[in-house]
């Protein structure tokens, strides 16, 4: 069944080897994991190092059960997701004390794991322990004399390397039987018999035009590899581990290059092309980069420059409110200005009448004294005359006192309205010029958020453009 990827895969280290790298060292760690395949069928197996957990998977395909070990903690939780069998089990632990029981597993898996400890001898004694009598080991190892040379600087992550003889040392000082291999990368050819045969054995041919060699195994093998048991092994597959596709597409570039060399010097061409492309592709992402940051800043701007042009707006329209006010105040201030003059006049002419009638109660009282003067012999009736007089004469000052004292108020109310109808007029002439200086601000902002705004904002500008339109028309 196809597994499902988790989220995040493992990172590629350059050590151990993850399902997204695409180097030619996935055919090295896939061959050794096959040789394991055609020996697992139906049995107990324990992936001890399983890393990634791609090769314990492959293995789950056809064993009764699996169990992949690894030390570090991060590689077995990513396991469990992205490979979830029910015969497959992922557990954190160390080669130096293997989590599974004496005697419980029918073949270890032990790929690229020895050199990275020193204590030899207690791990094969630990694969021992857990090893079912009989059990089977496939272990592999770099050999150092080659290894070496193809990794410079050392790799940091091997405690102890091992040369290809005493590798197979170690294996047959630990198990009766040990069938001893070794395995590199090559371009070639594969010839292989039908059927496996005891007239027929494995061999390298190697040389070219000016001759050939016929070597047993694999000349200069990289690593070290080994089946082993305290019984005799079954019939063991070597061979050519083969991923056609990449093989057609390799040889197919060699055709069309003819040689290797020129193959090469393509492809530093290509190289160089392909780093200038990315050089250019880095430039145009820096630019697309500052062209965002430029428009991210212009529409900030223009985010400003719209709150503030509505935050105008609304003072435009409270201040129109404020005029509409003031001039409906100064009107009534008008109106009751016309008023308080219709009642000076009114007050004046009757404070005119009171004066003209006040002369003639003076006149009449001064007439009537001399006649009281004159007539003394009749002195009660001119007396209530006097009397009289003199009690409208009262009258008269007192409305005359009144008269003048309601004038008085009327002429301070009328200057005071005077005063304050001028301090009208004088703050709508003011208010009036802050309008039409708001007006004159609102329209170079529009004006220049216009010109600021470039394609990103077009459909913006022509709606502020007609938004300016339209209330240069209403106003």
């Amino acid at each position: 069944m196809e597994q499902s990827l988790p989220a995040e895969d493992l990172a590629w280290t350059g050590e151990r080897l993850v399902t997204t790298c695409r180097r030619p060292l996935i055919y090295e760690h896939l061959h050794r994991y096959a040789l394991a395949f055609g020996l697992a069928k139906s049995k107990r197996v324990l992936d001890i190092a399983c890393g990634e957990g791609y090769g314990a998977n492959l293995l789950a395909r056809v064993a009764a059960k699996v169990i992949g070990v690894d030390l570090d903690a991060d590689a077995i939780v990513h396991a469990k997701a992205k490979y979830p069998r029910r015969n497959l089990r992922f557990i954190q632990g160390t080669c130096l004390a293997i989590p599974c029981e004496d005697h419980s597993i029918d073949l270890v898996a032990s790929f690229e794991t020895i050199e990275h400890i020193s204590e030899h001898d207690a791990f094969l004694s630990e694969i021992k322990r857990v090893l079912v009598p009989g059990g089977i080991l496939v272990i592999s190892s770099p050999h150092k004399a080659e290894y070496q040379k193809v990794s410079e600087p050392a790799n940091p992550f091997h405690e102890a390397e091992l040369d290809h003889d005493e590798f197979v040392q170690l294996l047959t000082k630990t198990f009766k039987y040990c069938v001893a291999a070794k395995q590199r990368l090559v371009i070639g050819s594969w010839i292989a018999p039908d059927a496996p045969s005891a007239q027929v054995s494995t061999a390298t041919f190697r040389g070219w035009f000016d001759g050939i060699d016929i070597e047993s195994g694999v000349y200069r093998g990289l690593y070290s590899v080994a089946i082993c048991s305290d019984q005799v092994l079954p019939l063991v597959n070597l061979g050519m581990f083969e991923n056609f596709r990449d093989s057609a597409d390799t040889w197919n570039l060699l055709d069309t290059y003819d040689t290797p060399a020129q193959l090469s010097a393509r492809l530093v061409d290509l190289t160089q092309v392909s780093e200038e492309k990315a050089k250019h592709v880095a430039q145009l992402q820096r630019d697309l980069e500052e062209k965002s940051q430029q428009v991210a800043d212009l529409q900030h701007e223009f985010g400003e420059k719209a709150k503030h042009v509505a935050q105008l707006q609304r003072d435009l329209e409270e201040k129109s409110q404020q005029v509409a006010h003031f001039q409906r105040e100064s009107d009534q201030q008008s109106q009751l200005l016309e008023r308080l003059k219709d009642q000076l006049e009114i007050s004046g002419d009757r404070l005119t009448r009171a004066k003209d009638e006040l002369l003639d109660a003076r006149w009449e009282a001064l007439t009537l004294r001399g006649t009281l003067l004159r007539n003394t012999d009749l002195a009660e009736t001119p007396s209530s005359r006097v009397l009289e007089l003199e009690t409208r004469l009262e009258a008269t000052s007192s409305e005359r006192d009144q008269l003048r004292a309601m004038l008085a108020s009327l002429q301070n109310d009328l200057e005071q309205e005077r005063l304050m109808g001028q301090a009208k007029q004088a703050q709508l002439k003011t208010m009036a010029n802050d309008l039409r200086s708001e007006q004159k601000q609102m329209d170079r902002l529009r004006a220049s958020i216009s010109r600021k705004l470039i394609l990103p904002f077009g459909k913006s500008q022509r709606k502020l453009q007609q938004l300016t339109a339209s209330r240069r028309a209403d106003d």
